[in-house]
């Protein structure tokens, strides 16, 4: 139909088309053309299409004066026409296996586009791309309509002829030889669905609610098939949390092919006799267009919510203990991916310690060096999941420790000047465990009558000694039974003291 609404027929036998008055159901006039006139297509300015089979041509009509304005010539046996958005006119020739594309605003040949074997209908999709059944070669060429060139060659199944475009932007071509109907979508130029129909399928159409009537003419019916309906839950996913896709009203017992929008490859699913099936995906976090048989799904993927668990054992700990340190990562319930990243941990002496999260979603660290405060680990979330933290309070107590002096000698020695002197003190501090306890000062010191005379001080060794050598003894101390060594504590250690013989052996 025209834009003001004339209807043109094609009669093959007596080379003329009748026009008819949509508004009055009259016949208005009729138009000469060539030889065996068969398709009519109109273009967005009124002009008519009519392609003439046995003269290799194309009658241009004015649908506003019915008038012929111009033949054009064609490839072999032209066919089936169609017009795209941009008012290109594309004409299938089946002798020459071809396409003639006509600028409707020119009334021009601008382009002889390469087809299959006998090419047979042409249909345009939203997107302005061209669909052409190649009937010989079982494949369909598919056409940018901006470029005229060739974008695509599909598969079908045998003898494809009737094509038809669903609103959900699927190509429905019917195989008149396999008896069935091959499903593209024209967002990809890929097969996404082979559905099974009656015998010899020769017209496709599609309706506006994207019903598609295939009508098979060796059956003597039509078959109807419905676009498929999607659900998929959770209604919102999180990244790492499996989709599950519901499908409904397809084939039965047929199949649905799953593009789930991302990199991963597209899966079959079998449906069962009601048409329905499902299959399970899981994403990273994002927004895709999943397609089943073709239909778009819209998936959104949030960022996966996690919570920071902190452990830290044991707590209370003593001073200088092996404390293992553990931060757990728990996504939503029911994800399947483990988050990955690292853990920050902060000590109470703020003190940091980055530690990648394992497979089994966790950072630990082994330490010694544990003060009493308040241990954090901070989470920094990946690609698929949000980043948390959490804080806990650590005591570290201080580690009793045991002082033990070793008995020592006052000498006389009698150059340069005379003088009494203790060559060796000596006192090994250890934690209540044996373990020495090392780098810590111990204080010698003797008590007398005329109050306490300080003997040195020394640093523990490796093995927790501290020794002072040659302390000076003053006369009057000389006769001072023992001495007492002194570790003061640290906030790791506690403090300890210990009383060591002295004896006077001057010579």
């Amino acid at each position: 139909m025209a834009p003001n609404g004339n209807v043109y027929v094609a009669n093959s036998i007596s080379n003329n088309v009748t026009v008819i008055s949509s508004a009055t159901n009259t016949v208005l006039a009729t138009v000469p053309v060539g030889a065996v006139p068969d398709a009519v297509a109109v273009a967005a300015n009124g002009n008519v299409y009519v392609a003439n089979r046995n003269a290799n041509t194309v009658t241009v009509i004015s649908s506003a004066t019915n008038t012929v304005l111009t033949t054009l010539p064609t490839g072999g046996f032209p066919g089936y026409a169609a017009v795209a958005q941009n008012g290109n006119v594309y004409i299938a020739n089946q002798t020459s296996n071809n396409v003639t594309v006509i600028d409707s605003a020119t009334n021009t040949v601008v382009a002889t586009v390469p087809a299959g074997s006998v090419p047979g209908v042409i249909a345009v999709a939203q997107n302005g791309n061209v669909y052409v059944t190649n009937t010989v070669s079982n494949n369909v060429t598919v056409i940018n309509s901006a470029t005229n060139a060739v974008l695509a060659t599909v598969p079908t199944g045998g003898g494809p002829f009737g094509v038809a475009v669903a609103p959900t932007g699927n190509v429905f071509v019917g195989n008149s030889n396999s008896n069935n109907v091959t499903v593209i979508s024209s967002a990809t130029n890929t097969v996404v669905a082979t559905v099974p129909v009656g015998a010899f399928p020769f017209s496709v159409a599609a309706a506006q609610n994207s019903n598609v009537y295939v009508t098979n003419a060796n059956s003597a019916n039509v078959t109807e098939i419905s676009p498929l309906t999607v659900t998929t839950s959770p209604a919102s996913p999180v990244c790492g949390q499996p989709v599950t896709f519901n499908i409904s009203g397809g084939t039965p017992n047929g199949t649905a092919v799953v593009n789930f929008g991302d990199a991963s490859p597209t899966v079959t699913v079998p449906l069962d006799a009601t048409g329905s099936g499902q299959t399970t995906h899981t994403y990273t976090a994002g927004m895709f267009t999943a397609t089943v048989n073709g239909n778009p799904t819209p998936v959104t993927v949030s960022t996966n919510p996690t919570t920071t668990t902190l452990s830290v054992t044991p707590n209370p700990s003593t001073c200088g203990q092996s404390v293992t340190v553990c931060a757990t990562i728990t996504p939503a319930p029911g994800t399947t991916t483990v988050p990955t990243g690292t853990v920050t941990f902060t000590l109470p002496d703020s003190q940091t310690q980055m530690v990648p999260v394992n497979a089994s979603g966790q950072a630990c660290f082994t330490t010694t060096a544990l003060t009493t405060g308040t241990l954090t680990a901070s989470y920094g979330g990946d690609s698929c999941f949000t980043g948390s933290a959490a804080g806990t309070p650590v005591t570290v107590n201080p580690a009793p420790t045991t002082l033990t002096a070793q008995p020592g000698t006052i000498r006389l020695r009698l150059t340069p000047l005379p003088e009494f002197y203790i060559p060796t003190l000596s006192a090994t501090l250890t934690t209540t465990s044996g373990m020495p306890v090392v780098g810590q000062p111990v204080t010698f010191t003797a008590t007398t009558l005329f109050g306490p005379v300080n003997l040195g001080t020394a640093i523990t060794d490796a093995n927790g000694t501290a020794t002072v050598h040659n302390a000076i003894v003053p006369v009057f101390a000389i006769a001072t039974p023992f001495y007492t060594a002194t570790f003061a504590g640290t906030a790791c250690y506690t403090a300890a003291t210990a009383h060591g013989i002295l004896l006077f052996i001057p010579l």
